[in-house]
């Protein structure tokens, strides 16, 4: 299998700094491409958002560039056992990451958060780490399936038949979350496993990129329809893992896209937020999955 990615980050129109981080990670190896897609929302309503979702980030690289390589070598054992060895690693590092960020508040005497949704896609399987509300969509040539579930107040309260889907879109506590890492001592994280199909299409985002966008305008935007005519910007490392880069792209650092690339694609898609008046910081991350020899 052949990973494309491509990311795209911005402040939006009303907050004075982007705290949304992400990173990008392909690498080839013997068992084919590995890729690693992460999105992390730091908290607005907390100091230091944009420290705390770039400090996860850089653990999550530096796990994927020290640590993978070793855990690659099960991967002749059984998917189902290589799954649950990164999912053990991956509690693991979001354990650390969640009492890192609590340490570096308290020396600081700040309140550091931040969401985290991650993606690992090995052979013909993915894994997905979430905490928070940013969101991890599969998408194909019908409507994208929202592969995670938010954890927020008002997801608990539709779930629970409290609230109607359509409140919980207006409510006043929407953006309240239920855990996120950096706030208390305990996060689990909740995790995802799928197949990867030659074509899928996955979207990692943050709430401020998806909160006015329907499932049809994401589909319509960022489907295999649009995708397919699309250049892509990914960068690739050979085996070893030691020239994978993270990639953090601002939205002044962002002009001089080629015209129909997929970060084009995506900057369109956040601009057409912005001009709906949404107030957060937009990030989105889109990672298309390939049969050998398509490339």
């Amino acid at each position: 299998m052949l990973f494309e990615a491509a990311g795209y980050s911005c402040v939006g129109t009303t907050r004075d700094s982007n705290q949304d981080s992400f990173a990008i990670k392909v690498a080839t190896t013997e068992l084919g491409d590995v890729a690693l897609v992460a999105v992390a929302d730091g908290m607005g309503g907390l100091d230091h958002g944009e420290l705390a979702s770039a400090e996860v980030i850089r653990m999550l690289s530096y796990w994927f560039d020290h640590k993978l390589p070793d855990a690659l070598e099960t991967m002749g054992f059984s998917d189902a056992g290589f799954e649950r060895l990164v999912d053990g690693q991956w509690a693991g590092l979001i354990r650390d990451m969640n009492m890192d960020l609590i340490r570096r508040s308290m020396a600081a005497h700040m309140n550091m958060g931040t969401t985290l949704t991650a993606m690992l896609l090995v052979g013909g399987r993915y894994t997905v780490a979430h905490v928070g509300d940013t969101r991890a969509y599969e998408i194909d040539a019908d409507v994208p399936r929202q592969i995670t579930e938010d954890q927020t107040f008002v997801k608990r309260e539709v779930d629970a038949g409290r609230m109607t889907p359509e409140e919980a879109l207006v409510h006043p506590r929407r953006n309240v979350l239920l855990q996120c890492l950096g706030s208390t001592k305990e996060v689990v994280p909740a995790f995802y496993h799928g197949a990867v199909r030659p074509g899928s299409t996955y979207l990692l985002c943050s709430d401020g990129f998806r909160h006015v966008l329907t499932e049809g305008e994401l589909q319509r935007r960022l489907g295999p329809a649009v995708l397919d005519e699309a250049a892509w910007e990914a960068e690739r490392t050979r085996p070893g893992f030691a020239k994978a880069e993270l990639k953090e792209l601002e939205a002044e650092e962002a002009d001089g896209f080629p015209k129909g690339s997929v970060t084009e694609a995506l900057k369109d898609a956040a601009q057409l937020v912005m001009d709906r008046k949404e107030a957060d910081n937009i990030t989105a991350v889109v990672l298309r999955a390939q049969k050998e020899g398509t490339r």
